[in-house]
């Protein structure tokens, strides 16, 4: 009809009819392209997330410790143990330095070996024994050996590991003191059990030698000096595991002949001995 609307032309529409026509210079990505975006997105989200959780992490695991993080390394493969060991857990006595972030400051030498705690005497042994040694290493794993040790300093958040060497040659007497700066009670109760049941696994390291700064006035005894003392740990000897809060206090005593047995009198009064570490007490004290 003249005036109407004109017949839609359609010359080789290949749309095909009822179908939308394609718009020239408006392709889309291939579908390839799209999924690829999409997975890096994907790949990003989840990478954000992982950084995000691992912060909390190490936050919480900072807050644990009471300060810094603990790294713990690589214990030695192997080492000595002693023939007799026990262990207590921490009581009401040491409630008020139970967590570590309530106790202020770490450990120092001066304060682990003040003056007055640079010599021992024990009647039982007829013996005075002098400091001869002694190190701090913020790295615990170098005072023990053994994986399965390092493992259990590693979960509880070990700081500090002191340690220092007492020894009368003359008298024939070694005694070993180990402090260990974990994070909690709980913590320290738990290592001190695990030193009884890993022995021949793992224990810890005793200052021996020179390289460790021991030194030891020659005497004209044969089995006396410093060479003595590298024998630690050989013959008999007895070992005692305080968890004291949040410290674990490990003493070692050995008659450098390597005689000896469960019911020595002598021993067993430098165990006691070796268990009165001032630092700790001084800091148990402090807080109650």
């Amino acid at each position: 009809m003249r005036g109407g609307p004109e017949p839609v032309r359609r010359d080789h529409d290949p749309a095909g009819p009822g179908e939308p026509r394609p718009r020239p210079g408006r392709r889309g990505f291939p579908p390839v392209v799209l999924f690829g975006a999409a997975a890096v997105i994907i790949v990003v989200l989840v990478a954000g997330i992982a950084v995000l959780t691992a912060g909390a992490g190490e936050e919480d695991t900072v807050r644990r410790a009471g300060g810094p993080q603990a790294s713990v390394g690589r214990p030695a493969d192997s080492g000595s143990s002693p023939s007799s060991y026990s262990s207590s857990p921490s009581t009401d006595a040491y409630a008020g330095i139970d967590q570590r972030g309530e106790d202020g400051s770490p450990l120092t030498e001066e304060e682990a070996f003040p003056s007055s705690a640079r010599s021992l005497t024990v009647k039982e042994a007829g013996s005075r024994l002098k400091l001869v040694g002694k190190r701090l290493d913020g790295d615990c794993a170098h005072a023990v050996w053994g994986r399965a040790v390092g493992d259990e300093l590693r979960r509880g958040g070990c700081l500090q590991a002191v340690r220092g060497m007492y020894a009368d040659t003359g008298r024939g007497y070694a005694l070993s003191v180990t402090i260990f700066n974990l994070a909690s009670s709980a913590d320290a109760d738990r290592l001190v059990d695990a030193l009884g049941r890993g022995r021949g696994g793992g224990f810890v390291r005793p200052l021996t030698g020179a390289d460790d700064g021991v030194t030891v006035r020659p005497t004209a005894s044969a089995t006396a000096g410093a060479s003595a003392l590298e024998g630690f740990g050989q013959g008999f000897s007895m070992a005692r595991g305080l968890a004291m809060g949040h410290y674990a206090v490990i003493s070692w005593a050995q008659r450098l002949d390597g005689e000896g047995d469960e019911t020595d009198e002598a021993l067993l009064a430098l165990l006691i001995e070796g268990g009165k570490a001032p630092a700790v007490l001084g800091r148990a004290a402090a807080a109650g």
